[in-house]
Formats: C-alpha cells, sequence, structure tokens
C-alpha cells in the first residue's frame, strides 16, 4: 500500500510536468497572433500547437481533481473518503489551497470544448481562448498549491514551473 507522502509525490511528479509542458506552450501561444479560427486552422503548426495547449490543460485539471485533491486531504490527515467532489473542494478552499467558484468556472470551460460547433467557427474560436486562459489559471493555481505543500512540510522543495 502506498502511503500518502509517496502518493502525493507521485501525483507532484505528474503535474509538474503537464505544467511545464503546458507553460512552455503558452509562452509559444503568446508568440503568434490567431485572431479567429480560419487563420488556426490554415496553419497545422498553430493546430498542433493548440491541441497541446489543450491536452496539457486537461491533463493538468485531471491530475488536480484525481489525484491531488485526494492526496493532499490524506497528506494533512482529512477524512475524505467518503465525500463528495464539492466537499473536498470546499474543504482545501477552508484550507486555503483553491478558490472553489474558479475551479467550477474552469470545469465549466473544458466542458464547454467537448461541444464542436461546425457550422459555428466564432464559438470554437471563443471556446479555445476561454481554455487558454483558464489553463493559465490552473496551472497558476498548482503553483501556488505545491508551494503551500512545500511550506506546509508535506513536501520537499521541488521545481515548480
Amino acid at each position: 500500500m502506498i502511503n500518502a507522502t509517496d502518493r502525493l509525490a507521485a501525483v507532484l511528479w505528474e503535474a509538474d510536468r503537464h505544467v511545464k509542458t503546458l507553460t512552455d506552450a503558452l509562452v509559444e501561444w503568446d508568440k503568434i497572433s490567431v485572431t479567429d479560427m480560419q487563420m488556426l486552422e490554415a496553419d497545422r503548426g498553430r493546430v498542433r500547437l493548440t491541441d497541446q495547449l489543450l491536452f496539457r490543460f486537461i491533463k493538468l485539471q485531471d491530475a488536480l481533481g484525481e489525484r491531488l485533491v485526494p492526496a493532499t486531504l490524506a497528506g494533512l490527515a482529512e477524512p475524505f473518503e467518503d465525500r463528495p467532489m464539492r466537499d473536498r473542494l470546499n474543504r482545501l478552499e477552508k484550507l486555503g489551497f483553491l478558490d472553489v467558484d474558479n475551479w467550477l468556472a474552469w470545469r465549466e470551460v473544458r466542458n464547454r470544448l467537448a461541444h464542436e460547433y461546425p457550422d459555428r467557427p466564432e464559438l470554437r474560436f471563443a471556446a479555445l481562448l476561454a481554455a487558454i486562459e483558464a489553463a493559465r489559471g490552473v496551472a497558476a493555481l498548482y503553483r501556488q498549491w505545491r508551494q503551500r505543500l512545500e511550506t506546509s512540510g508535506l513536501t520537499k522543495p521541488g521545481r515548480p514551473h
């Protein structure tokens, strides 16, 4: 059975990799100019960059929600196993790890990505831009969360990105 410290270390290792790649992709995104979906889709490099951004946004969000939330609560010896996700998030908010409203807004942005609007490129582009901003927010949240874990002594200092 894996202990809470090892579980936390494993999820931090995973999230560090996602946030590093996501951050690199955001830097690249900020160097280009894209004003609409047609312009984006006309360039395969931009499409690949967009795919990378969205993939890492989703993967980081999954790592935080599915693994870092329970690992943090376990590390803090907080009972959580029988609690719904919303209760877990509320508890982490009270402990200063996250803002529930931001978390739920980022989940909603992610859910909008699942919908394709072939005849509405402006909606697809708006969803993409919202996801990129949400990705920035999730990456910043992770960096702060990781720092808080380190200052609380739950993990060794690492190299958050």
